[in-house]
């Protein structure tokens, strides 16, 4: 692979500054040639401004601009220090203790991103004690291979297994190296001042502080770090003929991959930069990506061998075993995740917003996605740089639409992003960008606007985002506390009536127990949402459950049951202390009514009744025999609001 195709043009030795950045006035006469307009320049010129622009580009093409820029993103996401551990985290802990077992989760410290393995033994386990939910769908599966980001968390747990502050610290020390890379690709395509932008916008992006804030969630700024590190390989021996990039790209992509599956979106960048960056006949550009192609085909295949992979839930998707739903999914997600990364509202949000305002959001994504590249097409045209950044970051979107959105799967994505916005920002600075006025005035409005949200209100979140994970951590440690923490709960099942959704009542017990806590001999939940629920007493023993929309009605409630997975009436599920019979389903298969018949009675003392109340669990009094209640709505802004 070393060695020049036929019919290949040589590829030039030096090429950190391309042929359209080192001229970006040459670039603005060509489009404004075929443009047309014979507009001088895209905004108002004056010696001030242009003074201000020399002082800008003076302090970002210094050499120690990177470092600077570099240090000043970790000094802000800092903050996660203080971040607490949640939900992962723990069941990390008990898989990392081989004195400290759990059902369901056997001490496996390679195996800590092993969910569910779609074994029915380890199924049959967790519905038992109830770390998952009665409606969980057979065969469901949330198993994915990670060995190398374990290993860092195998190292956390050896050298301080309790301290969040070093887990972080750990973390942070993956940010900065991920940063570093970054600039070394953003350094590779661009001049150093517009590289610097890029690397500013990129690091003091909100986005980021969402990966910092769960230690868990630690696998995607290594995996990330190491794969932008193999595009930069790759770059180096095509462009600059390092002949060691050859095989250190492939090499370096492959160890990217067994630290997190996310790695798949350099491919993206990899695809794109064949078509706009690379030289020669295209079908040998294209050739040049088969060891990469070979690695994913091999990962792929092991993977799939060992037993890792998603299946039966309803937010992950797999894109090969369900094509179509994926791409309903993607359909969908896809919009949210670029209008998030353009600056617009966070996609976390999205799986909170009512009908309504999903459509007004879903539509300001469509809008926003369209005005940019209506704004951009003039710097798409004339820059294959530009085309690189906007095709890589559009498809490295594609994979992570098969989980729920979240601006924490932005990593990818945004390095993309920014690059093209600083690419556009950059081309602003010259004259001749736009033709006609409504380019031109639209051009005013989004440059500020860009800039405030970037280089403003980004940087002003980023330490709030940092321990955003505090207000589910709060709201765990809240739900926690409710119960009973006696060494007597240890014989008694907890019956909890109802519940935002399962995660706030199924992590309870792996919390307690990592953190030395009696835990309930087993966890019951009988539904989840924020709407109403009738509770309706039949006998001594049964409760018969009706929530308004039904059980598990929106996306984020059905982690451990898809659509795909319909119920049937008179379905039963049984288990040791409990028979749950589904007398009623919903038009799209859910449960909407279901008995449950406990084997004590309900005022019995081992059964401890508790419904959700204000901000966590209150006890609950069941209703006399033959008679109902109906359980109010949850807030869930007031689940999260501070004490």
């Amino acid at each position: 692979m070393g060695k020049r195709m036929p019919n290949e043009r040589p590829s030039p030795r030096v090429f950190e500054t391309t042929a359209n950045d080192r001229d970006l006035s040459a670039f603005a006469a060509s489009a404004a040639g075929s443009g047309g307009g014979g507009e001088t320049s895209a905004l108002p010129g004056s010696r001030a401004r242009t003074s201000w622009l020399e002082r800008v580009r003076a302090r970002l093409q210094h050499r120690r601009a990177p470092l600077v820029i570099i240090l000043a993103a970790v000094t802000l996401a800092a903050p996660c220090l203080a971040a607490k551990r949640l939900a992962d985290d723990y069941i990390h802990q008990l898989r990392l203790s081989p004195d400290n077992p759990s059902p369901g989760f056997p001490y496996a410290p390679l195996d800590l991103f092993v969910f569910a393995s779609g074994e029915p033994a380890q199924r049959a386990a967790m519905m038992e004690s109830g770390g998952f939910a009665w409606w969980t769908s057979d065969g469901f599966q949330l198993s994915f291979w990670r060995p190398l980001s374990a290993c860092t968390h195998v190292l956390d747990h050896w050298l301080f297994p309790t301290s969040s502050v070093w887990m972080h610290a750990h973390s942070l020390l993956w940010f900065g190296a991920l940063l570093l890379v970054v600039h070394l690709l953003y350094r590779r395509i661009h001049e150093p001042w517009i590289a610097g932008l890029a690397l500013l916008l990129y690091a003091v992006d909100d986005a980021r502080g969402m990966v910092l804030s769960f230690v868990a969630n630690r696998n995607a700024l290594i995996a990330a770090t190491l794969a932008v590190a193999a595009l930069v390989a790759h770059d180096a021996w095509r462009r600059s003929g390092w002949q060691k990039g050859c095989w250190l790209g492939p090499l370096l992509f492959g160890l990217a991959l067994l630290a997190g599956e996310s790695a798949l979106a350099i491919t993206a960048y990899l695809f794109s930069y064949a078509l706009f960056l690379d030289s020669g006949a295209l079908r040998f550009r294209l050739l040049r990506l088969t060891p990469f192609a070979v690695i994913t085909v091999a990962w792929s295949g092991l993977y799939a061998a060992l037993g890792y992979g998603t299946r039966g839930g309803g937010i992950y998707v797999h894109p090969l075993q369900e094509p179509i739903r994926f791409v309903g999914a993607l359909l969908e997600r896809l919009p949210v995740l670029l209008l998030a990364q353009l600056g617009g509202p966070w996609s976390d949000l999205w799986l909170l917003y009512p009908a309504q305002l999903r459509v007004a959001v879903y539509g300001l994504a469509l809008a926003a996605i369209g005005s940019v590249l209506w704004l951009a097409w003039p710097v798409l045209r004339a820059q294959a740089a530009a085309r690189f950044w906007a095709l890589g970051a559009l498809l490295a979107a594609v994979p992570v639409c098969a989980t729920f959105t979240s601006d924490r799967l932005l990593v990818f994505t945004g390095i993309g992003g920014m690059g093209l916005i600083a690419t556009f920002l950059a081309a602003t600075t010259a004259p001749g960008l736009t033709s006609g006025a409504c380019r031109r005035a639209a051009v005013r409005v989004a440059v500020p606007c860009l800039i405030a949200a970037h280089l403003a209100l980004a940087p002003t979140l980023l330490p709030f985002r940092a321990v955003s994970v505090n207000a589910l951590a709060d709201a765990f440690g809240r739900i926690d506390a409710a119960v009973f923490a006696g060494e007597d709960i240890r014989d008694r099942t907890l019956v909890v009536v109802n519940a935002p959704a399962d995660g706030f009542v199924a992590y309870l017990q792996s919390q307690r127990q990592a953190a030395g806590k009696p835990t309930f001999r087993k966890l019951r939940l009988l539904a989840t949402g924020l709407a109403p629920v009738e509770v309706q007493r039949l006998d001594e023993r049964t409760l018969r459950v009706r929530p308004r929309d039904g059980f598990y009605s929106t996306e984020g409630e059905r982690m451990v049951r898809g659509l795909g997975f319909p119920f049937h009436p008179q379905e039963t599920i049984t288990l040791s202390d409990l028979v749950i019979t589904v007398r009623e389903v919903t038009s799209d298969g859910r449960a909407a009514v279901a008995d449950f018949q406990f084997a004590a009675p309900l005022d019995d003392p081992s059964l401890l009744l508790m419904a959700w109340a204000d901000r966590a669990l209150g006890t609950y009094v069941p209703p006399a025999v033959g008679s109902a209640d109906t359980l109010p709505p949850i807030d869930l802004l007031h689940v999260f609001a501070g004490n």
